[in-house]
């Protein structure tokens, strides 16, 4: 039985709010309907609508006040629920890729971002997914995606770029784009320690280039 379904005396709030109701709509409605010179039926009538009256508003005031003040206290102690929108982590669907099945993995993540077209986590996923297989370049177009979808996400956007700009250098060996990357976080995110790392990367590329030759595609 929910907690609100007893009153401190032990009785059913349902059995009590009415026990309640029928003492206070006898105590006011029938003076009331008295003073204004009722009697016989219509006086009854006053009094059965006082008592349905005071009767629904204790039974509300006995369960929906209590239940909103622990709903709040609760709120305020453990956010959850309702007070915090629920993000899906998607682990049954990392699951399927640690345990080898790539292919079902990456088809559910397609249906994942079909189903909601705005949340980046899947896109995340499945980049994550596609940067270690042979076809790395679909990562990339997955992490674009999820770092625009990502918004006011800032750390977030630090790590679509950061994983773009390891792509680049890495598997894929696209330095122009390896360095707009690199332009883009010092740009993005001044006076942190990732900005201070790529500009001094950038640097090293910038002065090695001449030496190596254009490396890579061209933007």
């Amino acid at each position: 039985m929910p907690y609100d379904d007893l009153d401190e005396r032990g009785l059913p709030a349902r059995i009590a709010s009415w026990i309640y109701g029928i003492a206070l709509g006898l105590l006011f409605g029938w003076p009331f309907g008295v003073l204004f010179g009722a009697s016989g039926v219509p006086l009854v009538l006053i009094v059965a609508a006082s008592i349905i009256v005071a009767g629904y508003t204790i039974r509300r005031i006995m369960t929906v006040v209590p239940e909103g003040m622990a709903r709040a206290f609760l709120h305020l102690i453990w956010p959850s629920g309702s007070s915090t929108p629920y993000e899906p982590t998607y682990s049954n669907l990392q699951a399927l890729a640690a345990g080898g099945d790539h292919a079902g993995a990456l088809e559910a993540y397609d249906e994942a971002m079909r189903l909601r077209p705005m949340d980046p986590e899947p896109r995340f996923q499945a980049a994550e997914l596609l940067s270690k297989s042979s076809t790395p370049e679909k990562a990339v177009r997955l992490f674009v995606q999820a770092r625009r979808l990502s918004g006011s996400h800032r750390s977030k956007e630090l790590y679509a770029t950061q994983r773009l700009i390891d792509l680049y250098l890495g598997k894929l060996n696209d330095y122009p784009r390896a360095r707009a990357e690199l332009r883009q976080l010092v740009k993005r995110f001044p006076g942190t320690r990732e900005a201070a790392a790529s500009q001094k990367l950038l640097d090293e590329i910038s002065a090695d280039l001449p030496k190596s030759g254009s490396r890579g595609q061209s933007t």
